[in-house]
């Protein structure tokens, strides 16, 4: 089956998340060379693991005020010099 015809197929079913054309035919030029799983393959400097909320619950206060502190200074200094603000 050819990609545009899978994407006539699929339209209707996933409407605006349906993958685009390209994408259908990417896929199935990597079947068509032998792939057999949908699942992304490891890659360089891919993490090799997902945060999960649960991961999030698990840091101290200290690290979120911390980062909010440090987007509040970096916000002012921005409005203060009315937008042209770069951090090195």
């Amino acid at each position: 089956m050819e990609a545009k015809d899978i994407h006539k197929e699929m339209l209707p079913m996933y409407g605006e998340h349906c993958l685009s054309r390209q994408a259908i035919h990417n896929w199935v030029q990597k079947f068509s060379e032998g792939r057999t799983s949908i699942e992304d393959e490891h890659r360089a400097g891919r993490p090799v693991e997902i945060a999960t909320p649960e991961m999030y619950r698990q840091q101290p206060k200290e690290f979120y005020a911390a980062g909010f502190q440090g987007l509040l200074k970096r916000w002012d200094k921005c409005l203060n010099l009315y937008g042209y603000y770069v951090e090195k």
